[in-house]
């Protein structure tokens, strides 16, 4: 096993071998020419072994030129999106093609990478004169190298008309700086239905990953219904931006994707929500919520708390004689009792809220005064009007009288703001 020192003189070795292309000299002497003289030096992301590690603090908006351009990446353009297309026009991926032959005959070509501080994204191709099975599909686990084990987080394909070629895009985790050799760990479906773990190693050049344009600490707190969400950080980089946090909420899960809520603004326009995503260990909650690409100049950034989980006790008696009444929970919130039945099941309360609501502590009162739990919930549907539906089935025949709620979670409309200061 290799001490780590031998690992840091390897990756010591590997900066020092790092050499820019020739034509980045003119091109970034007369972009600085043509730019304005800044009080403060900034430097790139990635320079040296040293900067790689020890660049933690801030890193503001970079300029065009001190990223590498290299060639265009054909044949993709209906898979990627606005950002990735206009970075691709531009010249910023870096060219591959690295293939291998899979058990069926299928050759699976790497055609090549873009990367940054926030994402490894990689460009396939499946193709098979025979035609392609019609499960065919790459299914990446992760890619690996010199301090990288990257997971594979979203993709999207496409087959042609014929059937013999499939074009995909993927998006890991950032890779390392000192990685001059990806392995990309996949598995092939056999024939038999067993699955084959295969790799493909590709070399990548950490000198031609895009610069983050911005890197700040955030380090402010929003309080919600039932407890609180910590925003840390943002990077935003060519791809992406990216905000991480931590959660303090208890009822966080109960409405599909809160963090969707949370708005970035540039300049007071909204910044395009990608995705996010949230994991739970001993200590808390973390997150990250992921938006576009920021413009290349940004007056000014805020985070708005538009929605997010919120909590309201009821305790609400709803008469079962009003069916198909609108009942009112909250200001914002109402529910219409659609139907009561008496089924083999026991009794049946179709009900309808909005599709974000939730209810809690549901029970149902007979003419006798005896309170019945909610056994199970069935038939849940978002009928034509976006409204969520569904059946609630309780454990008795007697006569039904009312339903009584005790508490809900929903989206919560909160409007508060954190500006983040850009000096």
């Amino acid at each position: 096993m290799r001490t780590g020192d031998e690992l840091f003189d390897e990756a010591k070795k590997q900066i020092e071998e790092i050499q820019a292309p020739g034509e980045l000299e003119p091109r970034l002497r007369m972009a600085l020419e043509s730019v304005p003289v800044r009080k403060k030096k900034r430097p790139p992301f990635l320079l040296t072994a040293a900067a790689a590690i020890f660049l933690l603090g801030i890193v503001t908006f970079q300029y065009d030129a001190l990223a590498y351009y290299g060639k265009k990446l054909l044949g993709f353009d209906e898979l990627s999106s606005g950002t990735l297309n206009e970075l691709n026009e531009r010249g910023y991926g870096q060219i591959i093609e690295k293939d291998t032959v899979l058990s069926d005959g299928t050759k699976l070509t790497i055609n090549g990478a873009m990367a940054d501080e926030n994402q490894f994204v990689l460009y396939y191709t499946m193709s098979n004169d025979n035609g392609l099975r019609s499960d065919a599909d790459l299914s990446p686990a992760r890619i690996t190298g010199l301090f990288t084990n990257s997971t594979a987080e979203s993709g999207t394909s496409q087959v042609n008309d014929h059937g013999t070629e499939l074009k995909g895009i993927l998006s890991f985790e950032p890779v390392s700086p000192f990685s001059n050799e990806l392995t990309l760990h996949f598995s092939e479906q056999m024939e038999n239905g067993s699955l084959k773990e295969s790799v493909l190693a590709f070399p990548y050049h950490p000198n031609k990953a895009m610069q983050t344009s911005l890197k700040l600490p955030i380090k402010k707190t929003l309080n919600v219904d039932k407890g609180s969400i910590t925003f840390s950080s943002i990077i935003a980089s060519p791809t992406m931006t990216v905000i991480e946090g931590k959660l303090q909420a208890e009822n966080f899960d109960r409405a599909d994707f809160a963090l969707g809520g949370i708005e970035l603004r540039a300049d007071g326009k909204n910044i395009p929500l990608t995705g996010g995503g949230s994991s739970t260990a001993l200590f808390g909650t973390s997150f990250d919520i992921r938006y576009d690409a920021l413009p290349e100049t940004v007056e000014t950034l805020t985070l708005v708390l538009k929605t997010f989980t919120g909590y309201e006790p009821l305790n609400r008696k709803i008469l079962l004689s009003e069916a198909d009444e609108l009942q009112t929970l909250t200001e914002e919130k109402e529910l219409l009792v659609k139907n009561v039945s008496a089924t083999s099941r026991g009794t049946e309360v179709t009900v309808i809220t909005d599709e974000d609501v939730m209810l809690e502590g549901v029970s149902l009162t007979d003419h006798q005064g005896r309170s019945v739990p909610l056994e199970t919930t069935v038939n849940m549907s978002i009928n034509e009007k976006g409204m969520k539906e569904r059946t609630l089935i309780f454990n008795t025949s007697a006569k039904p009288e009312s339903l009584f709620v005790e508490r809900m979670h929903y989206l919560k409309h909160y409007d508060e703001k954190i500006v983040i200061p850009l000096k």
